[in-house]
């Protein structure tokens, strides 16, 4: 994810064709309604770039305090992917299909 040009890691928790939802400590120096995505797909050597707008954030609170003596925070937010050329569109897709196919066919 890249705020105010920065690159911030994030863990990737679910994904769909439509969105995402990702997981990281809260910063509110960074938070922003809308932010771009850089997406490494597990297994395929393949970068997607995406904008995206958060639909939801759920804030947890976590042990410690920030360097300035603010608490901290875990936030859990929900990514509606509003801007994805249609070549990784197709690829997110593809993707995402094929990983739920091989998930039910190694459940069953």
């Amino acid at each position: 994810m890249v705020a105010n040009d920065e690159i911030r890691h994030a863990s990737l928790r679910d994904l769909s064709e439509i969105g995402l939802r990702l997981e990281r400590p809260f910063d509110p120096k960074t938070a922003r309604p809308v932010v771009q995505l850089e997406i490494d797909l597990p297994g395929i050597d393949e970068v997607l770039w995406a904008r995206a707008e958060v639909s939801f954030a759920i804030l947890t609170p976590m042990a410690g305090r920030t360097a300035d003596g603010q608490p901290r925070f875990w936030c859990s937010a929900g990514l509606r992917l509003a801007g994805v050329c249609q070549r990784e569109r197709t690829l997110l897709r593809d993707y995402v299909v094929e990983t739920r196919r091989a998930r039910w066919v190694a459940a069953g």
